[in-house]
């Protein structure tokens, strides 16, 4: 069936037309998609509906950062952006985040660091300087108080006084405290007794007390009238006691003169210990001449006081020797008869 069309390109009313109208096939596949209803990207964020005929770009493909327009101004607060604008936000997130994630820890302030580092370096030094300032404190005061007291008083170098004696000569009473006793007065009272040439005395942390006694150590001793005065090895009259056990008696003319006194005293300290206990006295006859009497009714001359260590040797061997005088004054020849 043909279609008249009148000159004006409009079909003629005249005409007799068909019910079923000739359609282009491409003119209906338009109609049907004229149809269906318009697909709105999905972005986050809410979408202008004035925008919902746009094409996105993303839809045609991935949208290249280096593309997106720089230009374009932000949206205005309360304003929403456009797709286009949402998925840029979308494909950089990701790069940035991994670019967060792979930059390198903030460095630490060192001198923060340095700072409470010392500041607890200072703590624990102010704490370690309290306690010895405490324990310095303690350790002072205890001393003075009667949890440190006095348990014992060692006595040391006696022969001629007792232990006892000596403790009783200090004046320190037992459960004293260490701090209070009195060494010094302790010391002087002491020394004070005749017997005693020198003493030391001196606290034994962290209960005790040392005293330790140097005695004259008489080696002769002169008969008077008051009694037997004592003298050491250095020629001192120290005491008027009882002559203890090797104290050689000193007699004869020469012992009045201090200078033969002093030579008597020069050799009785030369004789050995052994030797002197079978000397019964030493005669001082002169200035140049000085016997021995020695037990059993023997005699040895001795000559001048001088070259005393050879004739102490001398005598030792006469001693042994059977004879009833002996002459040593010259002790590399020994003569007896």
């Amino acid at each position: 069936m043909s279609t008249a069309i009148g000159s004006s390109g409009t079909p003629d009313p005249e005409e007799p037309q068909d019910t079923q109208d000739a359609q282009d096939p491409q003119d209906s596949q338009d109609s049907d998609d004229s149809r269906e209803e318009p697909q709105i990207p999905e972005v986050d964020g809410d979408v202008d509906p004035a925008d919902e005929g746009a094409v996105d770009p993303a839809d045609e493909g991935e949208l290249d950062p280096e593309e997106w327009d720089e230009s374009e101004p932000e949206p205005e607060p309360g304003e929403s952006s456009s797709p286009v604008r949402a998925r840029a936000q979308e494909t950089t997130a990701a790069p940035r985040a991994e670019a967060a994630a792979e930059e390198p820890p903030t460095p630490v302030d060192d001198a923060a660091l340095r700072a409470k580092r010392m500041r607890r370096r200072r703590r624990a030094v102010g704490s370690v300087a309290l306690a010895v300032v405490v324990i310095g404190v303690v350790g002072a005061i205890m001393p003075f108080t009667p949890m440190m007291p006095v348990h014992g008083i060692n006595v040391d170098g006696t022969q001629n006084l007792s232990v006892s004696e000596v403790q009783d000569l200090t004046g320190i009473e037992p459960e004293t405290p260490m701090g209070r006793v009195d060494v010094q007065g302790a010391a002087q009272r002491v020394a004070g007794n005749p017997w005693v040439s020198s003493v030391t005395v001196k606290r034994d942390w962290p209960s005790a007390i040392d005293v330790v006694v140097d005695e004259h150590k008489p080696v002769a001793f002169v008969t008077e009238d008051d009694g037997a005065h004592l003298i050491d090895v250095e020629g001192k009259d120290f005491i008027i006691a009882e002559p203890p056990a090797g104290a050689m008696e000193l007699v004869g003319p020469g012992i009045g003169d201090e200078e033969g006194k002093r030579h008597a005293v020069e050799i009785a300290a030369s004789i050995s210990e052994k030797a002197r206990g079978e000397v019964e006295s030493l005669e001082a006859r002169g200035p140049y001449e000085y016997v021995l009497h020695v037990a059993g009714g023997r005699q040895v001359t001795w000559g001048a006081a001088e070259d005393n260590i050879n004739k102490a040797l001398a005598l030792e061997t006469v001693l042994q020797l059977e004879g009833t005088e002996f002459n040593i004054s010259n002790p590399e020849l020994v003569t007896s008869r």
